[in-house]
């Protein structure tokens, strides 16, 4: 069941990783589709839906860098019950696209809260203490947030705080890893301060007290031939390898022994 794993490759990162190795996967190549890094067309939209969805969907997702955080969007329209989405980000992903052409891995989030019907509220964990300067105030309601800050004060009663508030009794996961210290992982964008660990036990009270629809990962580190023989890209890599590997083996444990199935592999 939460086994299967699927990898989004956009960049090749994962080829420079092995945490999937041992476990039973897909692999889904865009790698040819131009222009969608950071911002993508609706019509490219369209396609790559059709792309994850010709498929048996799977549990778990690797989306690759945070640049394709709106893979996590195409994911939950796949879902026809009422659930909330927590996301683990250093950012809100709240703000308005440039264009109404154009979904963003910045405003993904406020498009699934526009659009999505099913989508009853979003919890943004880990977020900058300037994260609410980002929240439209036409979705103020729908959003809960709970900064980089405030998860240093008391991590147990912040946790118990999150799962009192979830008004649903399903939800989807998604991880952004530049929530994250950056000595536990390295993305292309700014960091957080959680330490893995400290997010891993919120998912696991996550997965026991609720129905997890379905979780994805991001927040690989932008590798190209400019940069990829330098020491600092194979320690990031490295580092990113030893994060998802975590994610997915914990995840996956947690998940079966619970003996919880994802609706996605259904839809």
């Amino acid at each position: 069941m939460y086994t299967n794993v699927t990898l989004l490759n956009f960049d090749g990162a994962y080829r420079r990783q092995s945490f999937y190795l041992n476990k039973k996967y897909k692999w889904i190549d865009f790698e040819s589709i131009p222009n969608i890094s950071r911002f993508c067309e609706k019509e490219n939209l369209k396609y790559l839906t059709e792309k994850i969805t010709e498929k048996e969907l799977s549990g778990i997702y690797y989306l690759g860098s945070g640049n394709y955080h709106y893979m996590s969007y195409i994911l939950q329209t796949q879902i026809d019950k009422p659930y909330t989405l927590v996301l683990f980000d250093h950012h809100t992903d709240t703000i308005p696209s440039p264009s109404d052409e154009l979904i963003s891995c910045g405003s993904w989030v406020l498009e699934s809260i526009q659009q999505l019907p099913m989508l009853k509220k979003v919890f943004i964990i880990g977020v900058s203490e300037e994260g609410i300067q980002h929240i439209p105030a036409s979705i103020h309601d729908r959003v809960e947030l709970y900064t980089k800050n405030s998860l240093q004060s008391n991590p147990t009663t912040i946790t118990k705080s999150i799962l009192k508030n979830i008004p649903t009794d399903s939800v989807y996961i998604s991880m952004d890893k530049d929530v994250l210290d950056k000595k536990e992982a390295v993305t292309g964008w700014d960091h957080g301060t959680i330490q893995l660990q400290q997010m891993l036990k919120i998912v696991k009270a996550l997965i026991q007290s609720k129905k997890v629809i379905s979780l994805d990962v991001c927040g690989e580190y932008p590798v190209d031939s400019t940069n990829d023989y330098l020491k600092e890209t194979k320690e990031a890599v490295s580092k990113n390898n030893r994060a998802n590997k975590l994610i997915l083996d914990t995840t996956s444990k947690w998940i079966s022994k619970k003996g919880n199935t994802s609706d996605l592999l259904h839809a």
